[in-house]
């Protein structure tokens, strides 16, 4: 029976063992990827770090309060691929974006609405164009013709926000050809409408087919609309 002496040293003897192993353990894993990383505490190597996962999923899982991940300048990051930035996927981050809508009109009757399908929160920089064969008036009975873009909302009550490329046109033996642009700052729930009428209702009239009624929206994000009032008297 070993007495109490002999019991401490081997117990010193295992404890100073198991401190060699768990240092050698730890020097090995520092001269195979470098230095260990400690949590919570400034980090610093030489060289890159990579984490590479040989299973399937992410590397690297970040979890946080705020945000996950943060970096000290602003220099590109190659192959970085986000699902969204600020709320905005990547295609809301282009500047500027081109849309074309066209409808055709064959023997119509007088004036028309056509809904223009909904925009994406943002600035643009909406135009339409059509031209009406066969809605020209006569030097003794013109018929005029006006166009707009309506910007309704449908938040809460639907109203009238504003009218837009307002263009009217009396038409005297010519077949009318009407166009008009406006900027425009669109709110999530907006809508828009081209919309045009005729003092002479009942003319039939068609669009030439290389020519249909086109809205274009330029989407020129940044850009604004002040209202500064009214002008002095």
């Amino acid at each position: 029976m070993k007495n109490p002496g002999q019991k401490l040293k081997s117990g010193l003897i295992a404890l100073a063992v198991g401190i060699v192993l768990v240092a050698a353990l730890d020097w090995a894993a520092a001269a195979a990827t470098g230095r260990s990383m400690i949590l919570g505490q400034w980090n610093q190597a030489d060289h890159s770090t990579t984490l590479k996962n040989t299973k399937s999923g992410p590397a690297l899982d970040l979890r946080a309060s705020g945000p996950a991940l943060k970096v000290s300048n602003g220099k590109k990051i190659a192959k970085l691929n986000a699902d969204q930035l600020d709320g905005l996927d990547s295609t809301d981050l282009q500047s500027n974006r081109n849309v074309t809508y066209q409808w055709s009109a064959t023997n119509h009757t007088g004036g028309f609405t056509q809904a223009i399908p909904d925009q994406p929160a943002g600035s643009y920089v909406i135009s339409f164009s059509l031209q009406m064969n066969g809605a020209q008036g006569t030097e003794a009975d013109p018929n005029v013709i006006n166009c707009r873009i309506d910007q309704t909302t449908t938040v809460g009550i639907d109203t009238l926000k504003a009218r837009l490329a307002d263009t009217q046109l009396p038409s005297i033996d010519t077949i009318p050809t009407l166009n008009g642009s406006n900027p425009v700052v669109l709110a999530t729930g907006d809508k828009l409408t081209l919309a045009c009428t005729m003092t002479r209702n009942g003319l039939s009239w068609t669009t030439p087919v290389t020519q249909p009624i086109t809205v274009n929206l330029l989407r020129v994000d940044g850009s604004t609309v002040t209202m500064g009032g009214a002008i002095p008297n």
